[in-house]
């Protein structure tokens, strides 16, 4: 049994640092390029609303191929806070994966959808595209 051990134990060691480095190689893939949006809610929209029509772009954008691309959607928890309560943030691999995604068809006719709940939104939000800093 101790012969099969170490043998074992060396393949899961390889094994767990190669899915840390593509776990690795992934993240930094998906922080190449971030939209950012701070909010507070905006009367007629939901939480539950808004979260769908995420869902739903995730979806396509996975559909695509691009399962490191997508939305996030967060709030502050607790009561401390007041302003910006809220906050969703879109992550891309880069500019060109970010335009191949807006350009699609079956994205904008999601991103149709988002456009009814966004334009409340955008009245009150933060809004910032970045760039990873090297």
């Amino acid at each position: 049994m101790k012969h099969f051990l170490i043998p074992f134990s060396a393949l899961w060691l390889l094994v767990s640092l190669s899915m840390s480095t593509s776990a690795q190689a992934q993240q930094t893939a998906t922080a190449q390029l971030k939209s950012i949006h701070l909010f507070d809610m905006p009367a007629g929209v939901t939480e539950a609303q808004l979260s769908a029509v995420i869902s739903e772009l995730n979806a396509v954008i996975k559909r695509l191929g691009y399962s490191n691309a997508g939305y996030t959607f967060y709030k502050v928890e607790g009561k401390e806070i007041d302003k910006y309560r809220y906050f969703f943030e879109g992550n891309w691999p880069n500019a060109e994966a970010y335009q191949k995604i807006h350009d699609d068809k079956s994205f904008q006719e999601a991103d149709k959808k988002l456009g009814m709940v966004y334009e409340k939104i955008k009245a009150v939000e933060i809004y910032r595209r970045l760039v990873r800093v090297p």
